[in-house]
C-alpha cells in the first residue's frame, strides 16, 4: 500500500543469506580525508547503480516540487540560495551541528552557498541512500552491520571481495557497523563526483519528465522498504488518508478531536514535534524513528489511541506528547 504525503511532510521525511570467508587481496587504503573513485577497478558510479541507486533519474516531478517548495520556505529573502548565515546560523530546524553538516554536504561546488538545485539534489541522494541501506538492516536496530551489508550486497555487486571493500570504505571508523551520518558522507561524494552540476542534473530530469507526461513512476515517502516476504510495509496513516479521499472531507487545521488531538499543526510545529524522535540527529526520520513518532500521534487525546490499546504499528499507545 502506498500513501500520498503532504508537501510539508517531506521534511521528515533484501537475496538469500550468503556468508563468506573469502580472503580478499589487500588494497591500499585511501589517505585520511579522501574517498576512492574506483574500488577494485570498478567505478563508484557503477557501484551505486548496482546497489540500486537511481539518483535524480528515479525521482518524480512531485518529489522535485516538494523538495523545491521546502527550500523556498527556508529561504527568507527568496533569492534562490542559502548562505551559511541563513541556514546554519539563523536556521530553526535541527541543531546547529546538524544544519552545518547538511549545508556542507549540499554545497556540491564548495562556493559557500547552497542553491535550490543543490538542496534538491542533496535531498534526493540522502533519502535514496537511507532507503537502500535501511533495507539491509535485518534486525532493524538502525545500524547496518558488516554481515548484513555483505548478505544483501554480494549478489548485487557480483563479488564477495568487492562487497567487502565497499563496506570498508563506507565504514570510515572501521567499527564493523555503518550508521547514517557515516555512510552518507561517502555515498554523497560518490553520487556527485565526476558528474554535472546540480543545476544541470535537476534541469535535465525536469526536461525528461516534461517530455514524457504520465510516464513517471511516483516515489512516495512513507511506503517504506519491503518486509520479510518482499511486500511493501503499510505506511502509517494510509487508511486515514484513503478514507478522507473517499468521503471528500478534510479536517480544518483548527478542528478538534482528530488524531493530532486538537487539529493538524502547522508545518513548523509538525516538523519540530517530529524531529524530537530523530535519535541519530541526522535531520531525517528513518523507518524506526517514524514508527515511534506515529505511535505517539495515535496516542494523543481525541485520537484513536485514547483507550490505551494497541496501535496499528503493534506497540502500546502512549498518551504522552513527544
Amino acid at each position: 500500500m502506498r500513501i500520498l504525503v503532504r508537501p510539508w511532510l517531506w521534511c521528515l521525511v533484501a537475496v538469500s543469506g550468503i556468508s563468506t570467508s573469502v580472503m580478499v587481496p589487500a588494497q591500499p587504503r585511501s589517505s585520511p580525508g579522501t574517498i576512492p573513485v574506483k574500488i577494485q577497478g570498478v567505478d563508484v558510479a557503477d557501484i551505486l547503480q548496482r546497489l540500486g541507486a537511481k539518483l535524480e533519474r528515479g525521482t518524480s516531478k512531485t518529489t522535485l516540487d516538494d523538495y523545491s517548495n521546502h527550500f523556498d520556505r527556508t529561504d527568507p529573502n527568496r533569492d534562490g540560495k542559502h548562505t551559511r548565515k541563513e541556514y546554519v546560523d539563523n536556521g530553526r530546524y535541527l541543531t546547529p551541528q546538524a544544519r552545518s553538516g547538511i549545508f556542507r554536504a549540499a554545497d556540491g561546488n564548495g562556493d559557500g552557498v547552497v542553491t535550490r538545485a543543490e538542496y534538491v539534489l542533496n535531498r534526493i541522494i540522502t533519502d535514496e541512500a537511507k532507503e537502500l541501506v535501511q533495507r539491509m538492516d535485518d534486525d532493524e536496530d538502525g545500524r547496518t552491520e558488516r554481515s548484513e551489508f555483505l548478505r544483501h550486497s554480494t549478489k548485487r555487486l557480483a563479488s564477495p571481495g568487492l562487497a567487502t571493500e565497499v563496506f570498508s570504505v563506507l565504514d570510515s571508523n572501521s567499527d564493523g557497523v555503518i550508521n547514517v551520518p557515516e555512510y552518507l558522507r561517502v555515498w554523497g561524494q560518490w553520487a556527485r563526483g565526476g558528474r554535472e552540476s546540480a543545476e544541470k542534473r535537476i534541469a535535465k530530469r525536469r526536461a525528461e519528465l516534461a517530455a514524457t507526461p504520465g510516464q513517471e513512476k511516483e516515489r512516495r515517502v512513507g511506503s517504506g522498504p519491503p518486509n520479510r516476504r518482499g511486500q511493501s510495509r503499510r505506511p502509517t496513516g494510509g487508511r486515514t488518508a484513503s478514507r478522507s479521499r473517499r468521503t471528500g472531507r478534510s479536517s480544518p487545521s483548527g478542528a478538534q478531536g482528530n488524531r493530532f488531538g486538537g487539529g493538524l499543526p502547522g508545518p513548523d510545529q509538525f516538523v519540530e514535534r517530529a524531529l524530537r524522535f530523530d535519535a541519530d540527529k541526522d535531520g531525517k526520520l528513518d523507518r524506526r524513528e517514524l514508527l515511534k513518532f506515529a505511535e505517539s500521534l495515535e496516542g494523543r487525546p481525541g485520537g484513536r489511541g485514547d483507550s490505551g490499546g494497541r496501535g496499528r504499528t503493534g506497540g502500546r499507545r502512549s498518551s504522552k506528547r513527544p
